[in-house]
């Protein structure tokens, strides 16, 4: 009776003692290392394609708007043969009162001009030289002129500095602001509205430029930085009026 009640009781957790003899093998936790290991490195592989298929599709469709997106148009410094002035836009007179016979001194400093003329557009003061962001004009007899409004505008500075000199500034259309320096006899304040020819000062000196003698300075400045006045001014007047 007693073989037969040990017969009939089940035989406990055979199958776990068949892991444990196979996790007691040296090569059982490395081989499952190796395993694990082999599973992850497949998963980072088909993960890093994926993510690669994308980026080439995207450089894809980034080339394709490059190819089709339409050229910049030239701006006045690309072509020297463009009309700078908005269309409709008045062009600007020289600052210069009539029946003055003048000249052009130092012209403006541009960074697309040869060396040579670059140069020639440097201004000396103390040790050192500076680019030269407008222009000068001077009479020939060397003596003082009328300087008159470019275009029509709002006075919006009227100051005297130091080292530039008295200074007149009149606001346009198309965020235009000219430059007027080294004045003498100033006959505008801020707010005047000046038109096209009307006399704002006469020419006088400057520290900055003190060598050039009695002058004009001028200047055309279009979104707040200053351009070459040539491209605005009248191309057709004479510097002799």
């Amino acid at each position: 009776m007693e073989d037969q009640k040990n017969q009939n009781q089940p035989i406990p957790f055979k199958k776990a003692s068949a892991w444990k003899k196979v996790l007691g093998k040296k090569w059982a936790f490395p081989a499952i290392y190796i395993g694990t290991a082999a599973i992850i490195l497949a998963f980072v592989m088909w993960y890093q394609g994926s993510v690669m298929d994308t980026v080439s599709n995207m450089t894809n469709v980034a080339d394709d708007v490059a190819v089709t997106t339409p050229a910049a148009p030239e701006t006045p410094e690309q072509n020297e043969e463009a009309v700078p002035v908005t269309s409709g836009a008045q062009p600007l007179a020289w600052p210069v009162g009539k029946n003055v016979q003048y000249e052009l001194g130092m012209g403006y400093y541009d960074e697309q001009a040869s060396k040579d003329e670059q140069q020639k557009a440097l201004v000396k003061y103390g040790n050192s030289f500076y680019p030269h962001t407008g222009i000068d004009l001077k009479a020939t007899d060397g003596k003082s002129f009328d300087v008159v409004a470019a275009l029509a505008g709002k006075v919006t500075k009227v100051e005297n500095d130091p080292l530039v000199g008295k200074t007149v500034e009149v606001e346009h259309a198309d965020k235009m602001v000219t430059v007027y320096q080294s004045l003498e006899n100033i006959t505008v304040k801020p707010g005047d509205e000046v038109t096209q020819g009307q006399v704002i000062g006469s020419a006088g000196r400057s520290e900055y430029e003190k060598d050039f003698g009695v002058h004009l300075h001028f200047e055309v400045h279009v979104d707040g930085k200053p351009v070459n006045p040539q491209q605005y001014l009248l191309q057709a007047e004479t510097k002799n009026q």
